[in-house]
């Protein structure tokens, strides 16, 4: 989300740690491109941070093995990186994880390092490993970020060594809880609080419960200014919006979304999934972390967030995102899309238009923006959305199915099938 070197719409960015940093960015891409798996990789590797090992009873890290590239000659490990802003600290942080293609053996952290960098650009490696050996690195510098003498961080490193785990991050276990555990945590807290990965908004199931009452008191609902702001300003309807307790299977309470229905003298309170349409819902799941996120500070990655979702509403959504003066915290919003109507100057920078590109020989997915190509090739007065579909810019598929139902392909068989 580094800026590149236009100057139009240069208010919009976000200017910190000597950085021009793009707000939002749109990716677009055909089918099967790769897009999904930008943001599949993204949740996979907070997954990994967050649960510490490879191991982890979790839906995305059951299926690793799927994840590897399957057209490479040999097994090569899956490199993660990821260079972000947080707590006023800039931090790179990677790692390297090894599993076998389509098949289940022992899945193993090939490599692993965290770097601090300075507003000058400057790097400080604090540990580097490979395989199973922790090296912390000895010069001044690092040994006053993590506040060690030489000594006493030779005798910690032998014992870490001693007990490394090839399916568990350094940074989430020993170095967490034996060399620094303020800089674990501005990792971990930022994979945690400050990055959001939504690949589907699910709809969970709504149990059919109605009940008619005056409007209750409001300790039994609980209500929310944001989302009641997101109904009344996007026009969805009358209803109002608020969470009710609603006990589980197991006693728990937990807080059922329900919209409120002013009928008669009455008021109808209904599980929101059973009346709210999906864009609604998607929404109203998009506003309490959006809520939280755009005044703390974070970044937000969608697939596909604008279907269902009308695109003036978008549009909404992303003015606030690229209007610094509202956008105090410096906020990002990433998404994937098919709708060609963000292909417009006034709306992105050339450097927030992505696109990916699948190459038909490797089937490797190349990932690059409108700023990429020549100042000729395009230029600010340029028709973003005509020339995309004229096929200037790549990531658009060409496919004919006029032969697809010709009758000289579909001839029955000796069984009579075709």
């Amino acid at each position: 989300m580094n800026a590149g070197r236009q100057t139009s719409l240069s208010q919009n960015l976000i200017r910190d740690y000597n950085l021009r940093i793009l707000p939002s960015a749109v990716l677009y891409g055909a089918n099967a491109s790769g897009k999904s798996n930008i943001i599949m990789s993204l949740a996979v590797m907070k997954d990994i941070v967050l649960s510490g090992s490879l191991e982890a009873d979790l839906p995305s890290l059951k299926n690793l093995e799927l994840y590897p590239f399957a057209y490479l000659e040999a097994d090569m490990p899956m490199k993660f990186t990821i260079d972000f802003l947080s707590k006023e600290q800039r931090m790179e942080y990677e790692f390297e994880i090894m599993v076998s293609s389509f098949k289940k053996e022992n899945r193993r952290i090939v490599s692993e390092s965290l770097t601090l960098i300075d507003r000058s650009s400057q790097k400080t490696n604090i540990y580097q490993r490979e395989g199973n050996r922790v090296q912390i690195n000895h010069a001044k510098k690092a040994l006053a970020i993590i506040g060690f003498d030489l000594k006493l961080l030779r005798s910690f490193e032998r014992k870490i060594n001693e007990n490394v785990d090839d399916s568990e991050l350094f940074l989430a276990r020993a170095f967490k809880s034996t060399i620094s555990s303020e800089l674990a945590d501005i990792v971990l807290d930022f994979f945690k609080d400050e990055l959001v990965v939504v690949s589907d908004f699910t709809l969970k199931k709504a149990n059919l419960i109605f009940s008619m009452q005056d409007k209750p008191q409001k300790d039994f609902l609980a209500w929310n200014d944001v989302l009641e702001g997101f109904v009344k300003r996007a026009d969805f309807g009358p209803q109002d919006i608020a969470f009710r307790p609603n006990k589980t299977e197991s006693n728990d309470t937990s807080m059922e979304l329900i919209s409120v229905y002013h009928y008669k003298d009455k008021h109808v309170m209904i599980p929101a999934e059973l009346m709210e349409s999906r864009g609604t819902l998607k929404l109203l799941d998009f506003a309490l972390p959006f809520n939280g996120l755009f005044k703390a500070g974070g970044v937000f990655i969608l697939d596909e967030f604008d279907a269902a979702i009308h695109p003036e509403m978008i549009k909404g959504i992303l003015a606030l995102f690229n209007d610094r003066e509202l956008n105090q915290a410096g906020a990002q919003l990433i998404f994937t899309t098919h709708n060609p109507i963000y292909l417009n100057n006034q709306i992105f920078r050339r450097d927030q238009i992505r696109f990916v590109e699948k190459d038909t020989d490797t089937y490797e997915s190349i990932l690059y923006s409108l700023a990429d190509f020549g100042s000729e090739e395009v230029r600010n007065d340029h028709n973003y959305l005509i020339n995309y579909f004229k096929g200037n810019y790549g990531a658009l598929p060409f496919i004919d199915f006029s032969t697809l139902l010709v009758d000289e392909e579909n001839k029955e068989d000796e069984d009579g099938l075709l």
